[in-house]
């Protein structure tokens, strides 16, 4: 896999899949938590993160991994989801898509606290934005 240094230029309807690359001792949550702030920002459609799965500590974390636990589904808000990411605390599961009309547009994907996956659609988000990356078959996340 080759890890990319520059914005990729792409059509509005492709949909793209990254990792993202840490370096030693850093954590993942304010790595998420820029990427949501990004799309908050620059996204034209109101922010409504749907969460299936999270696993998160921390006096918020573990609200929303009880209430996880009983619903099937979670809606938050932008402000809700970063409130997890900014606490003490560590997410180490989350599987959150931020919809329009509908559709799934972005999705992160936390596993085992270590691994992030971002997936988009339309142009990826700026190297400033996501940090050390490295693309991924989008296929093996059926984002297609």
């Amino acid at each position: 896999m080759k890890v990319q240094t520059s914005t990729l230029k792409q059509n509005i309807s492709q949909k793209w899949a990254i990792t993202l690359c840490y370096e030693e001792q850093e954590k993942l949550e304010p790595r998420v938590a820029q990427i949501i702030e990004y799309l908050a920002q620059n996204c034209e459609w109101p922010n409504e993160w749907m969460i299936s799965d999270i696993d998160a500590t921390g006096r918020c974390g573990d609200r929303l991994t009880k209430k996880g636990n009983n619903e099937e589904v979670l809606c938050l808000c932008t402000s809700d989801l970063l409130s997890v990411l900014n606490e003490e605390g560590q997410v180490i599961e989350l599987d959150a898509s931020l919809v329009k009309n509908g559709d799934e547009v972005f999705k992160i994907l936390i596993r085992d606290g270590v691994s992030v996956d971002v997936l988009g659609s339309g142009e990826v988000m700026p190297l400033s934005v996501l940090g050390k990356y490295v693309t991924v078959d989008k296929s093996l996340f059926l984002w297609c």
